[in-house]
């Protein structure tokens, strides 16, 4: 990495993160021009993440992220981790596969077996996930980058899922009513982009948890006509198993 280009980068890394303006500020002798070239570079070699207006830094973002998590995380771990070991088994190696972002398709992601798929996701902490294993080849989805989660949106993110082929779509829900078969998120960004690769998607598999029915967030993204397949815990009611399957779609 060249001097000027370590420079931006330490500049980033110290301050967390860094717009056009700062940077131009910081290094008053490289045009505005040659500055964006630059931070294009450190994002094609993954030593930072480009925001609109500028970038920020890897470290602190999977930082910030691993603090969020340490809070989600922690709750019906059980649950997660057996929906996990469940749902790796029904996807296909060798396949092009899209991971929701989410504390379960977390645990899915880390139970995934180090195998040669091919991962798109627009989860950071999910390409993170990935990344430690040698086999699959991960590709983080750009777009807009929301700070509460760390996930990307917009139409950047929803024209590439457009291009793509995805054979198996992991995705996760906020909320399901089951009144209505209705599968929710708090964000109507984020229901877009799940939209965009459920509509894509050749099999979509949906991991949710018994705490998740009838708890009902703003934004519906999908019905239950969308998902072949649930996988469950085994808090989950059996009534509403049996209800689900008499429907069409399969529960595991």
């Amino acid at each position: 990495m060249k001097d000027r280009l370590l420079s931006i980068k330490e500049y980033i890394d110290k301050n967390g993160k860094a717009t056009l303006h700062e940077l131009e500020c910081a290094f008053p002798d490289v045009s505005s021009m040659t500055l964006r070239r630059d931070l294009n570079r450190l994002e094609e070699e993954n030593a930072i993440i480009r925001i609109s207006g500028g970038a920020i830094s890897v470290n602190t973002v999977l930082r910030a992220k691993e603090e969020d998590f340490s809070e989600r995380i922690i709750y019906n771990t059980a649950e997660k981790l057996e929906i996990a070991d469940k749902a790796v088994k029904i996807v296909e190696p060798n396949s092009c596969v899209f991971i929701d972002g989410g504390s379960t398709t977390t645990y899915f992601a880390r139970a995934l077996p180090d195998e040669n798929y091919y991962i798109l996701t627009n989860a950071l902490v999910i390409a993170e996930t990935i990344l430690r294993k040698e086999k699959p080849t991960v590709a983080l989805l750009g777009g807009d980058l929301r700070k509460n989660n760390f996930i990307t949106v917009g139409q950047t993110c929803t024209d590439y899922i457009d291009k793509i082929n995805i054979q198996t779509a992991v995705m996760t829900a906020t909320g399901y009513i089951k009144d209505v078969g209705g599968f929710t998120c708090g964000n109507q960004a984020e229901a877009e982009v799940k939209r965009a690769v459920i509509k894509k998607a050749d099999k979509v598999i949906m991991l949710l948890d018994s705490s998740k029915v009838n708890k009902k967030t703003p934004y519906t993204f999908a019905s239950l006509s969308d998902v072949d397949c649930m996988v469950v815990d085994t808090n989950f009611s059996k009534e509403l198993k049996a209800s689900i399957e008499q429907n069409g779609t399969k529960v595991y």
